[in-house]
């Protein structure tokens, strides 16, 4: 009994040993990729097959050349791998998100492969050859990457009700310049006449009711439905009404003009040049606004005219009473005595202030000069990027925001430009507005009150501080 256990014992040993020797020894191999499956390394494929891009392929034999071995070095002579097929390309007619979506010859242009365009200027000369086909002015693209050099692939204007600029990157856009051609022509589209006869015209300003805008307000929209109102109406009477007087000096300033009654000045404004002899908008008085609803002073000075003094009139504060005018455009009023000063780098007499709070917006009070001092637009780059929406925008050391610039493109970034070009950038890498070159130019540019302006000559910034009377104390 006991010699029958022990050979069972050894006759399941010798089965499990056989066993393992066996499976050592089957043809059970590690299976690799076939043609077409995945794969890290030649090696995890078949035989005859290479790994590239992660997939084997077959080989062919070439005369020359490299191919791929097992580490994905290359190695002379021999088999080069076919290698993944390449992608196909939209003909004429499909759709497409840039140029090299397209068979050649074909343009990527409104998202549709269409025949080539002929590449010039910024785009390219029309030879193009060798490398990925990149996209010319019009066509469409995802990234600044597929537009050829010179251009930038720029949102679109809008997608619904979406802005294309913030959508992100990838959005489909259009390859467009980064320069426009453009130089500023220095000239701008607010000038509010190009003769003395444009200045004859009813402000907008002037025909709200007169209980809305007393005394300015007149009730018409026009100088016939002015006439019709003033029937019988004597004007050269001592005291009219309030409102009739105020109708009357519209109708002599802005309908009737006689000659001389306007100027227009090289900066392209209205001035008015008749003869005063009292203040405000009455009989023989002066205008409170001009064609485009600008102030000028009601004011009528010593000299019978609807101006204040250009020549200094003080040297010290009590010749402020004597002359009984002040210096600001918005004065209503002469000094009374005692109520103005004399600001003497100037030598003209402005409204006293005393703390920066008798001072309108944007002004500040000198309380040793007295008089109120503009203040600069900016004192930080923070507040020009915020004000303009614009990254390159610095403050300047005249504390005027100005944007800094490469190319147009930089001058036109931003909600406030929304993509337009309308600022270039000029030798000085500063950005600078086209401008007008005519004044037809200005035909769709609406001035104060929708009056249609000229093109004249463009403000010149401000260099230095300007000067006005307090509004209150």
């Amino acid at each position: 009994m006991r010699n029958t256990v022990i050979w069972s014992f050894l006759s399941l040993v010798a089965l499990a040993t056989g066993g393992l020797i066996t499976g050592c020894d089957s043809d059970a191999k590690i299976v690799r990729s076939a043609a077409g499956e995945s794969c890290d390394k030649t090696s995890d494929c078949n035989d005859g097959l290479h790994c590239v891009e992660h997939t084997c392929y077959k080989s062919v034999t070439s005369s020359g050349g490299s191919a791929n071995n097992e580490g994905g070095e290359p190695s002379t002579g021999g088999t080069v791998p076919t290698g993944p097929k390449p992608p196909v390309l939209g003909g004429e007619g499909e759709t497409c998100g840039k140029r090299a979506d397209c068979e050649d010859g074909l343009a990527c242009l409104s998202q549709r492969c269409q025949k080539d365009v002929v590449m010039t200027g910024a785009g390219g000369d029309g030879n193009v050859t060798g490398g990925p086909m990149l996209g010319g002015p019009g066509e469409t693209c995802g990234l600044t990457s597929d537009c050829a050099s010179g251009l930038a692939c720029l949102p679109t204007a809008g997608i619904g009700n979406v802005e294309a600029k913030a959508i992100g990157s990838n959005s489909v856009g259009v390859c467009s310049p980064i320069n426009n051609g453009l130089t500023a022509t220095g000239m701008a589209c607010g000038a509010e006449c190009a003769k003395a006869e444009d200045c004859c015209e009813l402000p907008v300003s002037v025909q709200v009711a007169n209980s809305v805008a007393a005394p300015y307000g007149i009730g018409v929209k026009s100088c016939t439905e002015l006439a019709a109102l003033l029937d019988g109406v004597n004007c050269d009477a001592a005291a009219p009404t309030a409102l009739n007087a105020a109708r009357c000096f519209a109708q002599a300033a802005y309908c009737d003009c006689a000659k001389n009654t306007w100027a227009c000045s090289d900066a392209g404004k209205c001035v008015y040049k008749a003869a005063c002899t009292a203040d405000g908008s009455v009989p023989g008085g002066c205008p409170s606004f001009t064609r485009a609803g600008t102030a000028p002073t009601t004011l009528c000075n010593d000299s019978g005219k609807c101006e204040l003094t250009t020549t200094p009139t003080c040297k010290a504060d009590a010749d402020c009473d004597k002359a009984g005018y002040v210096a600001d455009s918005l004065a209503a009023e002469k000094c009374t005595q005692g109520e103005c000063t004399c600001y003497k780098a100037a030598g003209l007499c402005y409204r006293k202030c005393g703390e920066n709070l008798d001072c309108k917006a944007g002004t500040t009070c000198d309380t040793k000069a007295k008089v109120c001092m503009q203040n600069p637009e900016c004192t930080s780059d923070a507040f020009c990027v915020t004000k303009y929406d614009n990254i390159n925008e610095k403050c300047g050391a005249d504390g005027i925001c100005q944007a800094a610039c490469e190319n147009d493109r930089d001058c036109n970034q931003g909600a406030l430009t929304n993509y337009s070009a309308t600022r270039v950038c000029n030798a000085n890498h500063a950005c600078e507005l086209v401008g007008c070159t005519a004044d037809d130019d200005c035909a769709s540019v609406p001035g104060p009150g929708g009056v249609r302006m000229f093109c004249g000559p463009v403000a010149a910034p401000m260099t230095t501080l300007g000067v006005s009377s307090a509004i209150t104390d």
